[in-house]
């Protein structure tokens, strides 16, 4: 049985324990420009790859220190099995727009599917709730349709978009999706 508990940190075994962190897709929402008298339109429509996108994340000791200081605001959950951590989800609060950010939403690769991350959002959603912030919010990607999925079944819908925020380069056909749930 999952245990849904505050988050005190973060250790690099705790991520190498987690395995694969990223996604597979198949598909991506694709920008599609629609010219209008006035401004450029954009509209997304879900597209099947030629071949699947595979990303994989690595987090380094830098990015494990940041992360473990916006674990020490107190906004963070784990979820927990036989005192393993199976998944976590980590929030940053905003005062100067009053939101919660999900700075990482991860689960155990082999625990995906199983409501894991759906138990970590409810946490977050009721703890955001008592803070009165307006909205939580985060960012992704056109090509991670999982995750997409995910947030949209969670309540969020996408509130903006930013086409030129990932390096082509490294990130080719990439757009950065926001996010948000408003209370």
């Amino acid at each position: 049985m999952v245990t849904i508990s505050p988050l005190s940190g973060l250790t690099a075994m705790d991520i190498l324990q987690l395995g694969h962190n990223g996604y597979t897709s198949t598909q991506a929402w694709m920008p599609v420009q629609q010219p209008d008298l006035q401004e450029t339109v954009f509209a997304f429509r879900l597209e099947t790859l030629a071949s699947p996108k595979q990303k994989t994340w690595h987090t380094s000791d830098e990015e494990l220190a940041e992360l473990n200081e916006t674990i020490e605001q107190g906004h963070s959950f784990g979820a927990y099995e036989q005192g393993r951590l199976r998944g976590f989800i980590i929030g940053e609060k905003r005062d100067w727009n009053n939101t919660l950010y999900i700075a990482q939403l991860t689960v155990a690769a082999a625990e995906r599917r199983k409501g894991i991350g759906e138990q970590l959002m409810a946490a977050l959603i009721t703890h955001a709730k008592q803070l009165k912030v307006r909205l939580l919010e985060l960012e992704t990607q056109n090509t991670n349709v999982p995750a997409v999925s995910f947030y949209k079944k969670q309540g969020f819908r996408v509130s903006g978009v930013h086409l030129k925020l990932y390096d082509p380069v490294w990130c080719p056909g990439e757009v950065a999706f926001y996010m948000t749930y408003d209370f």
